[in-house]
């Protein structure tokens, strides 16, 4: 069972009760994609990866649990409707059997004070299409990715390997499904916030992760 998130000082209070509210809030700095976190969780997933899109649904989990501190919880949890603090039964881990569904997925979250989240994904012939509702605020926010042109391999030993663009991918999560329903911050005022330096970084609004698969061909 995972220890209690406790606060350290006034200020982190504050940004939680605002984010709990639905204010939109910083959090703290971009993930770095080979911190010691992934390698540990890819070796846990990595017996039962069997399709491209798994890695990416992988690549959210880890996004959402490391940069937003979200935890993943039970379907039963989130039925009953209660809300649930992540030192219950909550993990960094994804559950067993995330993937035995061949086109779906569907994972439960919970953040610091309680608040419930859940991530639906379904994958077409080319799309993996990937929503994250917040159930506290009803926010619901939706990207989609295409699996073959982006992971090249689902055995390799490292992410660089395995995804080559994680890194964009992760921007364009943050900026297309996580900031939207977790910190309530709309897309047009990332746009807004955005300096000509990251914006080079920073997916634009009007590219589509297609364009992803077009950079790989060239």
């Amino acid at each position: 069972m995972e220890t209690p998130v406790t606060t350290s000082s006034l200020s982190h209070l504050s940004q939680k009760s605002l984010q709990s509210l639905g204010i939109g809030v910083l959090g703290k700095s971009e993930t770095e994609i080979e911190s010691y976190d992934w390698p540990l969780l890819f070796r846990s997933i990595r017996p039962g990866i069997r399709k491209k899109s798994d890695l990416l649904i992988a690549l959210t989990h880890f996004l959402v649990t490391k940069e937003y501190r979200l935890r993943c919880t039970t379907k039963d949890t989130a039925k009953s409707g209660e809300r649930q603090m992540a030192g219950g039964c909550s993990s960094e881990f994804l559950p067993d059997h995330w993937n035995r569904d061949a086109h779906r997925y569907s994972l439960h979250y919970v953040d610091e004070l309680g608040g419930q989240y859940v991530l639906l994904a379904k994958l077409s012939r080319r799309d993996l299409v990937i929503s994250l509702q917040n159930w506290t605020s009803k926010r619901v926010s939706i990207a989609c990715l295409q699996p073959e042109n982006l992971v090249i391999s689902t055995s390799k030993s490292s992410v660089e390997k395995c995804i080559p663009k994680a890194e964009k991918i992760m921007s364009r999560l943050r900026f297309d499904l996580v900031d939207p329903a977790v910190r309530g911050i709309r897309k047009k005022d990332l746009l807004i916030r955005q300096s000509p330096a990251s914006s080079k970084v920073t997916f634009d609004l009007v590219r589509s992760t297609h364009d992803l698969g077009t950079e790989e061909s060239t």
